[in-house]
């Protein structure tokens, strides 16, 4: 349990003191941050990304509230799950990395879905 809620602030983090709340917009970013692969916004508690990436792909999770204040300085790295539905965010000083698709749902009621290209 402490495990569980030391990634649930670990994760926190990641947001500042913003909730994810409609108009938030989350980036996959290389890791070095150039290119941004994807980006999607949070509208009717539904986070969509209209690209998928291939499984295993290594990127940096920027998350920005509605107008952009006070983004969060951090850009954690991630990867893609081995399916290509998740995102597996590390954050330092955690054991192992956290599921950004089970955050979302578990704490917002959020789904995160990638959509491929073209539809």
């Amino acid at each position: 349990m402490n495990a569980l809620l030391f990634c649930f602030m670990l994760v926190q983090s990641l947001t500042g003191t913003h909730e994810m709340i409609p108009g938030t917009v989350v980036m996959l970013a290389a890791p070095e941050l150039v290119p941004v692969y994807s980006s999607a916004k949070l509208e009717q508690h539904k986070l969509v990304f209209n690209m998928s990436l291939e499984p295993e792909t290594e990127v940096r999770v920027l998350i920005i509230p509605p107008g952009g204040e006070s983004a969060s300085s951090e850009a954690p790295y991630g990867r893609i799950g081995p399916t290509g539905d998740d995102i597996f965010v590390q954050f330092s000083g955690a054991a192992q990395a956290v599921s950004l698709r089970k955050w979302l749902a578990d704490e917002y009621d959020v789904d995160l879905v990638f959509t491929p290209s073209g539809n």
